[in-house]
């Protein structure tokens, strides 16, 4: 009887198992088009000013200095049921302009600047799940 009620316990916890790639900033950049129209999982600096939300990535030519930045947006359900860590991760931006986040959506990528505030970002990241924060 004990193994018949563990059985749906377990079922229930693979149908929420997350279907996001994990993906690391520098491997976005390079393999955008792979991942366009997917989940990601991906974690790196947020950084939040009066026009926009960005994660910098690392430059698609290896330098150092991070030159492409994904534009970071809440999902409509998010915006309007923030969980715990989706409020702490808002507060965190509004308070410090910045915060270290594992984030996990819907990815958008395109070879030129269209999105964003003056077509600053070639990524969009629509965040259905704050992951973690650092």
């Amino acid at each position: 009887m004990r193994n018949w009620l563990a059985a749906p316990v377990l079922v229930g916890c693979a149908l929420f198992a997350s279907d996001a790639f994990s993906v690391s900033p520098k491997d976005l950049v390079a393999r955008y088009a792979e991942y366009n129209g997917k989940r990601i999982n991906v974690a790196g600096e947020v950084v939040s000013s009066e026009e926009m939300t960005v994660m910098y990535l690392p430059s698609p030519s290896g330098e150092t200095t991070p030159k492409e930045g994904m534009l970071i947006t809440l999902s409509p359900d998010m915006s309007n049921k923030p969980d715990p860590l989706v409020k702490r991760f808002t507060k965190s931006l509004r308070k410090t302009g910045h915060v270290l986040a594992e984030l996990e959506g819907q990815f958008e990528g395109a070879p030129d600047r269209a999105l964003g505030h003056q077509a600053c970002c070639r990524f969009r990241l629509q965040v259905e799940h704050v992951v973690s924060l650092k």
